[in-house]
């Protein structure tokens, strides 16, 4: 069945993953707020702004993440490749919940939504859990998520400096000296936002692949302005144009996922037409790092699964670790036949910006940092076992690749580093037989207390 954003929030409910904050806030201290919180945080009352209510830190951990998917945190890789494989398409429907109000011209003023300040040199408050939808004539429907800057009651900044498709639709479209259509999605299922996160294939339509992790049709409805389609059970919707400018107006500075303040950035403007949403809508804030972290985490995972299997290697777990910010850095372990702990490496350094791999065998738990080091201490030749692949695609927000230097609208490269911490070939795997106490089965140490 398919399952919407006030489901999610009632599963968080349910789970006691949601704390409620009744007394009104200032939209400049949600943020500060929500990262105070434990629990995921629903605020029921918005200074100035009597109508809305506000959602945030809804999968600032892993298990919020499983919740939000229905299993396991180990399996959450698994399940959205599930996904990926068994997409559903997306269902048109002639009304929905988002367009109970609607706002057109003037009346499509961006003030009048608590959009927050969250970090402390933002360059301006910003709408971070966006579901952007695109079209192309040739390649067709694209879903992307892109945070955007406010910058006037009709227009904001966003974030498209890195390699994607709405980038490529969007330089085809200004080559031909015409506006790109987009209209933005604010408070949807996660399934959505994690469709729109997943590097599909330019002819794989985003919302059947929510489809498939829904296990039922995403209902779309079509925008009033645009010729443009966005879920029916949305919160908010912005629809609009990207102005044929070319990425040439200040966006930034953004406290990034990465946990970096970002620096400013040359990015295309957007223009809004119209607001549309309920008629007691609830704005969908974003907490920035945590939330776009774990948003990443399945992402990354299970390409890098899908990788490995390509190159014929049997994956046995795979791991986005946080301190990668789910994004940079994947550690899989793999039942090994000869040459595969190199093969696999050069799998998983195709994903997207994965900058740096770990390989070990199956008998290590990639989930315990220590079994990790100790495969690296003592299953690695530095000069047999590590890899550089120098200029490979990078992205803006890793300040080692010195973005600042590309230019505007340019596109960053970066080295990518790959650990083979598989038993090497010729070490007999006895040589790495962990030591076990005798007559550890056999007596108890309760009964000698």
């Amino acid at each position: 069945m398919k399952r919407g954003f006030r489901d999610f929030l009632g599963a968080l409910e349910g789970a006691g993953e949601l704390k409620h904050v009744k007394k009104p806030v200032d939209p400049r201290h949600l943020s500060a707020l929500a990262a105070q919180a434990r629990e995921a945080t629903l605020f029921e009352s918005i200074a100035g702004y009597p109508d809305w209510r506000v959602a945030g830190a809804l999968v600032s951990t892993r298990k919020r993440l499983a919740l939000a998917m229905g299993c396991a945190e180990r399996d959450i890789a698994p399940r959205f490749e599930s996904g990926i494989r068994n997409p559903i398409d997306a269902r048109l429907v002639p009304d929905g919940a988002c367009q109970e109000v609607v706002w057109e011209g003037d009346g499509a003023d961006l003030t009048s939504i608590p959009i927050p300040l969250m970090h402390v040199k933002d360059g301006g408050p910003y709408i971070s859990a966006t579901l952007v939808v695109s079209r192309d004539p040739e390649y067709g429907r694209n879903v992307g998520s892109y945070r955007m800057m406010y910058r006037t009651p009709r227009e904001t900044g966003i974030d498209l400096v890195s390699p994607s498709d709405m980038r490529l639709y969007y330089q085809r479209a200004l080559d031909q000296k015409r506006p790109l259509e987009i209209a933005v999605a604010i408070g949807v299922h996660p399934y959505e936002m994690l469709a729109a996160s997943y590097k599909a294939p330019i002819d794989v339509d985003e919302f059947a692949v929510a489809g498939g992790l829904h296990g039922a049709p995403v209902e779309l409805v079509r925008c009033r302005t645009v010729d443009l389609e966005v879920p029916a059970d949305a919160e908010l919707v912005l629809e609009g144009e990207l102005l044929p400018i070319g990425w040439t107006t200040d966006e930034g500075p953004f406290g990034e996922f990465s946990h970096i303040t970002g620096d400013v950035k040359w990015n295309p403007v957007f223009r809004v037409k119209c607001i549309t949403h309920r008629r007691d809508p609830i704005f969908y804030m974003l907490q920035m790092p945590w939330e776009n972290d774990w948003l990443a985490a399945p992402v990354i995972e299970a390409a890098g699964l899908q990788a490995l299997r390509v190159a014929s290697v049997q994956p046995v777990a795979i791991r986005a670790p946080i301190g990668g910010c789910c994004y940079w850095t994947l550690v899989a372990s793999i039942k090994k036949r000869p040459g595969e702990g190199k093969n696999a490496l050069l799998a998983l350094l195709s994903v997207a910006e994965v900058k740096l791999a770990i390989v070990t065998d199956d008998d290590i738990n990639i989930y315990d940092p220590d079994e990790l080091d100790w495969a690296m201490t003592f299953r690695v030749q530095a000069d047999h076992d590590v890899l550089v692949i120098p200029g490979a695609r990078g992205k803006h927000i890793d300040p080692s690749v010195k973005a600042w230097a590309a230019g505007k609208g340019g596109l960053p490269t970066t080295a990518k580093l790959g650990i083979d911490a598989t038993i090497p070939e010729g070490v007999p795997r006895s040589q790495y037989e962990r030591i076990r106490y005798f007559a550890k089965d056999a007596v108890r140490l309760e009964d000698y207390l």
